[in-house]
């Protein structure tokens, strides 16, 4: 969280961490996230693993709010990483329902918004 001390603004260590986390996010748009929706619950078929609210499931884990195991500190571009080179041992192991790279960002946009409630699933 961000405070104010006689007219300085401070962040607090996880405030801090999260704007770095964050910094990665200006460029992205709601054009972007509603685009990124829509390949997630279509073409890209996340859904089928990752639940249609993004909630997770038997197969996949939620992409809400929570500790990010492999797109660390579940930054945008991390997340982005993540959807281009896929997860080892699991279903996810390249871009998912041969979604392009530019798409594979959209999803990424989309995901980023959802999980710091900047979005509705």
């Amino acid at each position: 969280m961000a405070g104010v001390l006689a007219g300085t603004v401070y962040l607090t260590p996880t405030a801090r961490a999260q704007a770095t986390t964050d910094a990665d996010t200006a460029s992205l748009t709601p054009a972007m996230v509603d685009l990124g929706r829509a390949i997630f619950h279509g073409k890209g078929m996340c859904f089928a693993c990752h639940g249609s609210a993004l909630e997770g499931t038997q197969m996949a884990p939620t992409l809400k709010a929570h500790v990010w195991r492999d797109a660390k500190g579940g930054g945008y571009s991390a997340i982005v990483g993540v959807l281009l080179k896929g997860v080892s041992s699991t279903a996810m192991v390249s871009m998912p329902g041969g979604i392009s790279e530019a798409e594979a960002k959209s999803v990424a946009a989309y995901v980023w918004s959802v999980s710091h409630r900047a979005a509705k699933p």
